[in-house]
């Protein structure tokens, strides 16, 4: 399946980027809170211009009158429930309750972590505030507050898992003894019109949910329109003959690598630990669909390009304007102090295009 036809500038959108990705969930499994993985800040990497590469040939078949069907959008009641119950969860209220800890309460603890009678590295901490339930501690020490109220004194008897980062403690029996000093319970409020017209625009909860049901609409609609575009240019590359050159899906692969590197870097990270962090993948599988990305991006340069050819469609400054506009930049200029002009025309070229095929198709 070719990818959505979505062209996204990793300069421009290096956020959209990661948080798009399957980000892992990290487990804590100290006593302590996370410890991130962290290594010195990495030498920045050059990004190729790739403005005069050759990216190969290209023999376009049929690419106006591309017969597609866009999907019927709708919403459902039970998908305005799931939206209106996260706004809900978002304004969840911690108040401080007196009695037995719960699971899903919120604890707040001091605790020290000792190994053969030695307090060790990361075990150590005061006022932590943390969810019963979250998984965020070694299995055993939520669980051992279950039942705990405030002020009492709780010694917790673990032992660290045996694939634990540091083989000091990897697999090794432990004590935390823990004070808890608060116990709180999450509270959701209740949907009523005090709680729209505190959080919302809005006076009361059939307007909230009208202003609801027609967010997930236009949602549903652009995933839609999406879809058709991808269709689209899904039907011209299958009808088309494209001879990528190999030397522009290398420098392709190249740039996107530099720029991971780079945007690790500014975490202080290196680039397996960033990637690691941020898409759930090991290094060379995310080198191996890098790869693959870079090879369907010259095919698709080539595909756009010529057809941007054959219709005469170019890129102005106004374009460059609009777009800064569009991404919050003062100017055109100070987005091309950021980003390559390359990037930005290419950026440019690849909507102007499927703007002018998706005007050109016929969309049942």
């Amino acid at each position: 399946m070719k990818k959505i036809f979505k062209v996204c500038m990793c300069g421009l959108i290096a956020a959209a980027l990661i948080s798009g990705c399957s980000k892992k969930d990290v487990k804590e499994t100290t006593g302590a809170e996370a410890e991130a993985t962290e290594s010195s800040a990495q030498e920045t990497v050059a990004v190729k211009d790739l403005t005069d590469i050759d990216n190969g040939k290209v023999t376009l078949g049929k690419y106006k009158g591309i017969e597609v069907t866009k999907e019927k959008v709708e919403v459902t009641d039970e998908e305005i429930k799931q939206a209106i119950d996260s706004d809900l969860s978002a304004n969840t209220k911690k108040v401080d309750v007196d009695r037995a800890v719960q699971d899903g309460d919120v604890v707040n603890i001091d605790y020290v972590g000792t190994k053969d009678g030695v307090a060790f590295e990361g075990g150590t901490a005061k006022g932590t505030d943390l969810t019963i339930g979250s998984n965020q501690f070694i299995d055993g020490f939520e669980d051992g507050l279950i039942g705990a109220k405030k002020g009492d004194k709780v010694s917790l008897n673990l032992t660290f898992p045996e694939q634990y980062q540091n083989a000091d403690l990897a697999g090794k029996p432990v004590v935390f003894e823990v004070t808890v000093n608060a116990v709180q319970e999450k509270q959701i409020p209740e949907l009523n019109d005090a709680f729209v017209q505190e959080n919302t625009s809005f006076k009361t909860v059939d307007e909230y949910k009208e202003d609801k049901k027609q967010t997930l609409l236009a949602s549903k609609n652009e995933q839609a329109e999406q879809k058709v575009k991808n269709d689209i240019y899904t039907a011209i590359a299958d009808a088309s003959k494209v001879e990528p050159n190999q030397e522009a899906i290398d420098a392709n692969f190249d740039n996107m690598i530099a720029k991971y590197t780079n945007q690790a870097a500014t975490y202080g990270m290196d680039f397996a630990t960033f990637v690691g962090a941020f898409t759930g993948m090991k290094e060379e599988d995310f080198k191996a669909a890098a790869k693959a990305q870079a090879e369907e991006a010259v095919k698709q340069r080539l595909v756009v390009y010529a057809i941007a050819e054959k219709e005469n469609i170019t890129v102005s400054d106004d374009d460059r304007k609009k777009v800064a506009e569009d991404l919050g930049y003062e100017s055109a200029e100070k987005l091309l102090e950021t980003e390559s002009k390359f990037d930005v025309d290419d950026y440019i070229i690849n909507n102007k295009v499927m703007d002018f095929l998706t005007a050109n198709a016929v969309i049942k």
